[in-house]
């Protein structure tokens, strides 16, 4: 006779909750299955998602106060400045320029120096911009005939000055960063351009020309005592009708060409680049041509010359 339970001596399961049976094992592993599934309080993975989130706001924030300062930096602004001395038909005109173009002209008859500067800044609007364009001094004064012109707004401001000047003035001119041209004179020219190029045409004194970083014309020069001296970094140099007693051209790294017609002697040389003549060849008996790494080249049809 057997005392255990009708089922389990069936070998069928212990009831449900009998210590050792299947029906305990399967309310265990369920009750450990439920705890799985429920995901503790305070999560790592909220804490994630919370730390990207403000990671994230964070980055629009920072994006957001940049692009102001950066469009703020772009507004501009301009404001044109206008005025004359008295200098009479041969003055010394000087004149400064930190960044902006320079354009100067002499004019037949013209006894005064007539100035028109347009002033560049910039601002948080377009208003403060031509506000700051506005307080851009120009600084004008004069010695005995010398005249010096000059600006220094500070940072993100920009000069571009058109001069008027006496046919027989002498100019000198020093920029920073931009072009510069002058013509018509009759007075000696003096230009340097740390980063621009650089324009002399139909000037009858002497030229002299600085430039580290640009391109360098000198045109219909007629001096036949003066020279023309020329220092040129890194850029191409261009003469064409050339009257001189000498010239003496220097350029690091670029190609020179000489077309039209030249008289007088000198040298053009070249450290790096070529010679491009197209000039008669009796108008180079008196000129040294040397191009150290690069060529001379007498192209087809420059014995007649352009005349």
């Amino acid at each position: 006779m057997s005392f255990r339970p009708e089922n389990e001596a069936r070998g069928g399961a212990s009831p449900r909750g009998y210590p050792g049976g299947a029906g305990s094992a399967e309310v265990v592993r369920r009750e450990g299955a439920r705890g799985a599934r429920r995901p503790a309080r305070g999560s790592p993975r909220r804490g994630v998602f919370t730390a990207v989130a403000g990671l994230l706001v964070l980055t629009l924030v920072v994006g957001a106060v940049s692009l102001w300062r950066w469009y703020g930096d772009q507004a501009e602004g301009t404001s044109v400045f206008e005025d004359q001395i008295a200098a009479g038909p041969e003055p010394t005109v000087r004149l400064t320029n930190e960044a902006g173009q320079i354009r100067v002209e002499g004019v037949e008859g013209l006894e005064t120096v007539e100035v028109t500067a347009k002033r560049y800044a910039r601002g948080s609007n377009p208003a403060a911009a031509k506000e700051n364009a506005a307080g851009v001094a120009v600084d004008m004064s004069r010695e005995g005939s010398t005249l010096e012109i000059s600006a220094n707004g500070g940072r993100n401001t920009g000069v571009d000055y058109a001069l008027r000047v006496p046919v027989g003035a002498r100019v000198e001119v020093e920029s920073a960063a931009g072009d510069v041209e002058v013509s018509g004179l009759a007075g000696d020219v003096s230009a340097l351009a740390e980063a621009g190029d650089v324009s002399v045409r139909d000037v009858r004194g002497s030229v002299t020309v600085e430039a580290p970083s640009g391109d360098v014309v000198v045109e219909g020069t007629r001096t036949e005592t003066g020279k023309a001296t020329l220092l040129v970094g890194s850029g191409d140099v261009t003469f064409r009708n050339l009257t001189v007693g000498i010239l003496d051209a220097r350029i690091e790294a670029g190609d020179v060409e000489l077309s039209g017609r030249f008289s007088g002697g000198g040298q053009v040389f070249v450290q790096t680049g070529s010679i491009i003549v197209r000039l008669p060849f009796e108008d180079t008996r008196e000129l040294d041509l040397d191009a150290r790494i690069g060529e001379v080249v007498r192209e087809a049809g420059a014995e007649a010359g352009d005349r």
